[in-house]
């Protein structure tokens, strides 16, 4: 928490608006916030929401707030190769060609990996 002397350094006034905007805003972050302390601690079967859950939360909300586009885009990307793979390797299993069944499985795997790479992220 910051203390009083970094606010009084910071001297410019907030016009009404953009104090309502300003509560609004950490309204909206402390019931995120709580909401996922609460859905941890009943996922460990807690009684209550200790500090420690709290914490992890802030950690989950701070990671999904970090990812970047290249996590987005490898998902897009990935699930795109999977869509093609099970169009392709359904189509050649009844045409049996075995070179482009094995090709569409390749994709699919390539597929499936850049999901999960950027879902994980």
């Amino acid at each position: 928490m910051p203390n009083n002397d970094t606010l009084t350094t910071v001297d410019v006034d907030l016009q009404p608006q953009a104090m309502q905007a300003a509560r609004r805003y950490v309204n909206v972050f402390a019931v995120t916030l709580i909401m996922q302390a609460k859905t941890i601690a009943m996922s460990r079967r807690a009684k209550h929401v200790l500090p420690a859950h709290i914490d992890e939360a802030l950690a989950v909300l701070n990671k999904l707030a970090r990812r970047s586009w290249l996590n987005e885009f490898a998902v897009i990307i990935g699930s795109l190769f999977f869509g093609v793979f099970l169009q392709g390797f359904v189509s050649n299993l009844q045409a049996g060609n075995t070179l482009l069944i094995a090709s569409y499985t390749v994709i699919g795997f390539v597929g499936i990996f850049m999901a999960f790479w950027g879902l994980r992220g």
